[in-house]
């Protein structure tokens, strides 16, 4: 699966720059908002946005690590090391699902009302972003995501088992990572389409700039 996958990041890096992503300066704005507390966005725009700005850093390796520590401190009832953790997650990675969903967790334990109603509302905004009802379920019509934290975010939060998983070329030559999975409480099974280009494209304007200096040698 991973030849595969790179060897579509050529291919593909320059449909993922072909997205309906909001300007710069619209970016700007949902961001500054959203960072000031705000819930209440649109969180398509606010992912695209993200994925086109110079901040943008996918499948970050140390997520699992950051989520397995909040866990942790939430188990052992350390409270506020759980809210410090989350806090520096959040502020490092505004927009990662298990960030948000991990303080939805802390602030019920705090009972700080006003951040559980804020981070719970994130939750909801960006699960209902990165499929909506018509997509995921047909190569025509697959999930946008940024990361593999978010497509582990929408089995997660839908309940679902997965049975297997591989990479296919989707409709209109999207890459994407498809997931044979099963819904726990029904025992239906389903297979997942996630586009996955705009993670790939990063990945490979990485590539090309960690290879440039080699090849400028004499």
């Amino acid at each position: 699966m991973f030849r595969f996958l790179t060897c579509l990041l050529v291919l593909f890096a320059a449909f993922a720059v072909a997205g309906p992503a909001p300007a710069p300066e619209e970016y700007a704005a949902l961001k500054a908002k959203f960072l000031a507390g705000d819930a209440d966005v649109d969180y398509s725009k606010l992912r695209l946005g993200h994925a086109a700005s110079p901040d943008y850093h996918p499948n970050s390796p140390d997520s699992l690590i950051r989520r397995k520590a909040v866990q942790n401190a939430l188990e052992a009832g350390q409270f506020g090391e759980a809210k410090t953790l989350v806090e520096h997650w959040v502020d490092e990675d505004f927009l990662n699902p298990f960030a948000h969903l991990g303080a939805v967790r802390v602030y019920k334990e705090l009972g700080d009302a006003p951040k559980l109603a804020f981070h719970d509302a994130v939750v909801d905004g960006l699960f209902a972003s990165i499929c909506r009802a018509d997509e995921g379920e047909s190569v025509r019509r697959p999930c946008r995501v940024l990361s593999i934290d978010e497509q582990h975010f929408y089995l997660v939060m839908n309940g679902m088992m997965v049975d297997g998983e591989y990479g296919q070329t989707c409709h209109d030559g999207q890459p994407c990572q498809v997931y044979e999975v099963t819904k726990m409480n029904t025992n239906r099974h389903y297979t997942l389409y996630f586009d996955i280009s705009l993670p790939l494209a990063w990945q490979e304007v990485r590539r090309k700039k960690a290879a440039a200096p080699l090849s400028q040698k004499p």
